[in-house]
């Protein structure tokens, strides 16, 4: 079933590895600036800033540990993850970025 929306979307998604590697989806780079720092480069600019969410993947990390989303823009995202001290972390995750 095809997603229904009341405006014409472009949709990324994706799953990258704590090491920074993408390992799910298309249409985006991932570049580890630093511990628990990503940027996900899009390879087509969204129109307008697009709405990013992020979470974390798998099921051994603690509730407290997170991923957060920074400095969106029509090219490009960073995605903070950290451990459950609330310390910049590598993190495996998930992100959906629509606009």
């Amino acid at each position: 079933m095809a997603i229904e929306a009341y405006e014409n979307l472009q949709i990324v998604r994706g799953t990258v590895a704590a090491d920074g590697t993408r390992t799910a989806g298309y249409g985006f780079k991932v570049t580890k600036i630093s511990a628990g720092t990503y940027t996900l480069t899009f390879n087509n600019d969204f129109v307008e800033k697009p709405s990013v969410v992020a979470t974390l993947d798998g099921d051994s990390w603690s509730l407290l540990d997170n991923a957060h989303v920074t400095g969106a823009t029509t090219e490009r995202v960073t995605v903070r993850t950290g451990n459950s001290d609330g310390v910049v972390a590598d993190r495996p995750f998930h992100f959906v970025a629509m606009g």
